[in-house]
């Protein structure tokens, strides 16, 4: 039960990359660049002496953005253009990360970071083998071209969803995530073959969720939304050698993204937090820590932001805490609603646990930072919104 920040990529990563929620690195959503003063988890390893080296799918986390900070070599050269975006398929993502480390000189230990995007919408990118994994009803046209998600969504929103038509779309995601998934193996198997897995940590989280039919007023996306589908994310972890963690280890407690570098700094033997962060190693080392709150904002819809103070202040939010999370959405002026932790988000009763959640999330609130522009110059702006980097809406 690893629980994200926000449902909004750069958010996301940089939560991660920071040990801080959105209220404390500022990050707003896609477009937003990290603020320079923020201390990220590559400046901590190289400072120490490691080499880093990062290669990303997206253009949502191009260098332009801000977490290329601390790496020697941020490689963000994606070629397919998608709507707005540039990005990359996973196998090709992979070969670029592989050839980063077949160039650097080996003197030192290695800080990698290796960013897929396959998972998000339209899904037409998972090789045609992959797709075959996962049949779709004849009877549906959803083949996962943009115009054919444009057309679920639309179906969705009226209540007109054909049952073809939903199965045909899990399982067109679930081979994008099939073709990440793949792409992570080749990844581990290459650098395998290249001796680097022999004293080795390895971390694959998700940055966020997707909403599919689960909720049909915002269906096939993310962003709107902080409910399970949207913050609940892969996070498992390996380790061999010195760093070998006990295999099948389940942490059934949910865990905070904003958690994984410090966790990752103790195991490399720097030390230290990295922001708020907590070192996860108790857990499945049969120890514990200490309990505490896991924020999370939506960063959309537009139509939503306030005109002054902090722009996702009337958007969904959430906090979790004891394997509960409380919800409210000001915009549709919703909640607050008490759920379980569980797979089916379960609604809970318990109005004496729902003031306590609420009165966390009205803090957390009442700190939130003050207004943040985008800020760009003028010339910046054009070229990374032709690219589609920006996402200001």
């Amino acid at each position: 039960w690893a629980l994200a920040h926000a449902p909004t990529t750069l958010s996301s990563h940089t939560s991660v990359f920071s040990g801080v929620d959105s209220h404390t690195h500022t990050v707003v959503r896609n477009g937003f660049p990290v603020p320079p003063e923020l201390p990220l988890l590559a400046e901590r390893f190289a400072e120490a002496g490691w080499d880093t080296l990062a290669a990303v799918g997206a253009s949502t986390l191009a260098a332009d953005m801000g977490l290329s900070r601390g790496f020697r070599v941020y490689d963000d050269r994606v070629s397919d253009k998608v709507r707005r975006r540039y990005e990359d398929r996973a196998a090709r993502v992979t070969e670029r990360a592989l050839a980063l480390v077949d160039a650097r000189e080996a003197d030192r230990p290695l800080f990698l970071f290796v960013h897929y995007f396959d998972a998000h919408s339209p899904w037409d990118s998972a090789p045609e083998a992959v797709r075959r994994r996962f049949p779709r009803p004849a009877g549906s046209r959803v083949d996962g071209s943009g115009d054919s998600v444009g057309r679920l969504v639309r179906a969705a929103r009226a209540g007109r969803l054909a049952e073809d038509d939903r199965i045909a779309a899990r399982a067109l995601y679930l081979a994008e995530v099939a073709a990440a998934d793949e792409g992570v193996g080749a990844l581990l198997s290459g650098l395998e073959a290249r001796g680097l897995l022999r004293d080795a940590l390895v971390a694959v989280m998700g940055d966020h969720g997707e909403t599919l039919d689960e909720i049909p007023a915002r269906a096939y996306g993310h962003g709107m939304d902080v409910d399970l589908a949207d913050i609940h994310v892969p996070l498992l972890l390996a380790g061999w050698g010195s760093l070998e963690l006990p295999a099948g280890t389940v942490v059934s407690e949910p865990v905070r993204l904003q958690d994984l570098g410090t966790t990752l700094l103790h195991a490399a033997g720097l030390g230290g937090a990295l922001g708020a962060g907590r070192d996860l190693a108790p857990l499945w080392s049969g120890g514990a820590i200490p309990a505490a709150p896991s924020f999370a904002e939506a960063t959309k819809p537009a139509a939503a932001e306030p005109a002054v103070g902090w722009p996702n202040l009337r958007m969904e939010r959430a906090v979790a805490l004891d394997g509960y999370l409380l919800t409210r959405a000001p915009w549709l002026a919703e909640g607050p609603r008490l759920f379980r932790i569980d797979p089916a988000q379960t609604p809970v009763d318990d109005p004496d646990r729902a003031a306590r959640m609420a009165a966390l999330l009205d803090d957390w609130d009442a700190h939130a930072p003050p207004r943040r522009t985008v800020e760009l110059d003028p010339a910046t702006r054009a070229a990374l919104g032709a690219l589609g980097y920006l996402d200001e809406r």
